[in-house]
């Protein structure tokens, strides 16, 4: 029985103002002047989005621009970054839920939390609500094992590049390993075999970089939830238009009187008795 419930979310935006931008302005550097930047001088050159920025940032850590150069000057910036409301604790209160509701305990049902953010590992990793999360998937830097500052960049996660994390959660394979055998998620495997089909999984996202993981998802028979940045609106409208989400918009409140929240737990209950019957 596939008893296993995986609540899969993006991270900038989604649980949390984006990382990068609290990086880059943490180091009082002009977020429209870098972005744009970016695009003329690499997404326009046909760089893909995320391994162009995490380039230039590589850049100016190495010219000293930006400070935080290693993982423990990351880690510690980590800590000054907030989540948005109910964030923090929503993935361990939905394992209560489930731990104390009796149709849930009867089929068995267990909640997994995952991340798939194109942002700095390191950053989301050590973030407050990190620990709620079985995996983490993100893009790295190396280190230099002399040094201990960042030489390279090690992986990065492109807006297609995230379906592959859904297919290793969907066949039970962890982060540690699918860096260590990258192909190890192309392997065939029996339906009942795989650790959580699907139809178990609830994808929330909140802009175009979504848009592979919403189809993915929600066309395997999952479940996908819009959240709306309201200093973005139109990316959650063309989520909408496009009907890439099957529930939302939301607004980013994750507290247990929130609709959002509310909506988790229906959606958690109608998984619940597809299992049990």
């Amino acid at each position: 029985m596939h008893n296993i419930i995986a609540i899969i979310c993006d991270c900038d935006e989604t649980l949390v103002d984006d990382t990068t931008e609290f990086l880059l302005k943490e180091n009082k550097i002009d977020l429209d002047e870098f972005w744009e930047y970016i695009d003329k001088n690499f997404v326009q050159q046909g760089w893909d989005p995320p391994q162009a920025y995490l380039n230039e940032i590589l850049k100016r850590m190495n010219n000293g621009e930006i400070k935080q150069n290693t993982q423990e000057m990351m880690k510690d910036l980590a800590k000054k970054i907030k989540p948005f409301k109910g964030v923090d604790t929503f993935i361990t209160e939905l394992q209560e839920y489930v731990s104390n509701d009796s149709e849930c305990i009867k089929s068995g049902i267990n909640i997994e939390g995952y991340i798939i953010s194109a942002g700095i590992e390191d950053l989301v990793r050590e973030c407050s609500f990190a620990p709620q999360f079985k995996d983490i998937f993100a893009s790295n830097y190396s280190v230099d094992s002399t040094t201990g500052k960042y030489n390279a960049i090690k992986s990065t996660v492109t807006f297609t590049e995230k379906t592959k994390f859904l297919y290793a959660i969907n066949k039970g394979i962890d982060g540690k390993n699918l860096r260590k055998y990258p192909y190890l998620v192309n392997d065939k495997m029996k339906s009942d075999q795989k650790k959580i089909p699907f139809e178990n999984m609830i994808y929330i996202g909140d802009g175009p970089s979504d848009i592979p993981c919403f189809s993915a998802v929600q066309s395997n028979g999952g479940h996908c939830i819009g959240i709306i940045d309201k200093q973005k609106p139109q990316r959650a409208y063309e989520l909408s238009r496009g009907r890439r989400t099957n529930y939302g918009i939301y607004s980013n409140n994750y507290s247990k009187e929130s609709d959002l929240r509310l909506t988790l737990k229906t959606i958690i209950d109608e998984i619940t008795r597809r299992i049990s019957c």
